[in-house]
């Protein structure tokens, strides 16, 4: 067995992690095996990581041969026993934490995290996948997300093979790949801590400053009319990004400047009535009147209104509607599932300041 240790004095927490356990009582983890059965792999490499006050040092514990395996598990369990009170990882719940309890008892030794609350940065992430545009969830797409590119061109199943290769005869080259793996995947754990302030935006503020509305031609060559609104936000976000809410297109950016693009409809749209008990409707003005104002029309200009036919008709500009309970909204039949508001001058600041306020907490 071999041990590495590491201290990196440039890297510090992005992200105030200190508010789930004292910064120096908190464990990084991340193990490389043979396979994913745990019954029949073996565990060749556990790595970690803490902050202190000077930066984020690492420590790997490392399996010459399969019959390390035990004494790998027993040396990182006496190295974290006491000392530390929180145990984050990348999907660690999954794969790292039942892989290294099964270990464990195999070998007769003591649970290593019975003593430990647990915080997966992965299971945190996750609802923001399709929100920030990822097409995977693995540790490596997070850090591109932010920026961090790693030089390391394995990944654990390649390195596999050449774990199998080092033990039939060991060489330099396959060990530092094994563990420049590892260390980049511990360092990769501690860069992405700011991705964690996404899962805050719910709790942001978007306040309105200005809009203004354009005509567009999409790719079909069609012309259109949007709504490009612009705030400003309190939430401290690592990079820059756009989502997608339904119709609309949110991007929001690091200097705490955000944009809405809304898509404008210019049309006749009918209000509904859930009282449609209490209308007439007319159908050669094709609208409906209440039955208390209806005794000067004619019998024959009217009928008993219908959930279908009690509505009246605006024209004008129509935005999708987000807000629940706002009224009044605007449909183009009954039947329709798609809501809108409509778009005023009078209306359009309180509107998109309204849309700003609930925004956030439905996207997030």
């Amino acid at each position: 067995m071999q041990i590495f240790t590491h201290s990196y004095k440039d890297i510090h927490p992005g992200y105030p992690i200190e508010q789930f356990a004292p910064l120096d009582s908190i464990l990084f983890i991340d193990i490389e095996t043979t396979g994913l059965s745990r019954e029949h792999t073996n565990l060749y490499l556990i790595g970690c990581g803490h902050f202190d006050s000077e930066g984020y040092n690492t420590i790997q514990w490392f399996a010459d041969s399969p019959d390390d395996e035990k004494e790998v598990i027993r040396k990182f369990s006496d190295f974290i026993a006491g000392r530390f009170r929180l145990l984050m990882h990348y999907n660690g719940n999954h794969f790292d934490i039942p892989y290294l309890k099964f270990k464990a008892d195999k070998h007769g030794l003591k649970d290593p995290f019975d003593t430990l609350d647990t915080y997966d940065i992965y299971s945190k992430l996750k609802p923001y996948k399709k929100l920030l545009g990822l097409q995977s969830m693995r540790q490596r797409c997070i850090e591109q997300l932010l920026g961090i590119n790693s030089d390391d061109p394995y990944t654990g199943r390649d390195l596999i093979s050449v774990y199998h290769g080092y033990i039939k005869s060991p060489d330099d080259a396959s060990l530092n790949a094994l563990i420049y793996h590892n260390s980049e995947d511990l360092k990769g754990m501690s860069y992405i801590l700011p991705a964690l302030y996404y899962t805050t935006l719910k709790d942001a503020v978007l306040e309105y400053t200005s809009h203004s509305l354009h005509e567009f031609t999409d790719f079909n060559g069609c012309t259109g009319l949007e709504i490009i609104a612009e705030y400003r936000h309190n939430a401290d976000i690592p990079k820059s990004f756009t989502a997608k809410y339904g119709k609309l297109m949110l991007s929001m950016r690091t200097d705490r400047i955000a944009k809405l693009r809304i898509p404008v409809i210019k049309d006749t749209l009918k209000q509904f009535y859930d009282n449609y008990r209490d209308y007439y409707y007319l159908p050669a003005e094709d609208c409906c009147i209440h039955k208390s104002a209806a005794s000067g029309v004619d019998k024959t200009r009217r009928e008993n209104a219908k959930k279908e036919t009690c509505y009246t008709k605006y024209s004008g500009l129509f935005i999708p509607c987000i807000i629940t309970g706002i009224s009044p909204v605007f449909k183009e039949s009954f039947n329709s599932s798609d809501i809108y508001s409509p778009f005023t001058d009078s209306n359009a600041v309180g509107l998109l300041t309204d849309i700003g306020r609930e925004l956030l907490h439905q996207v997030f």
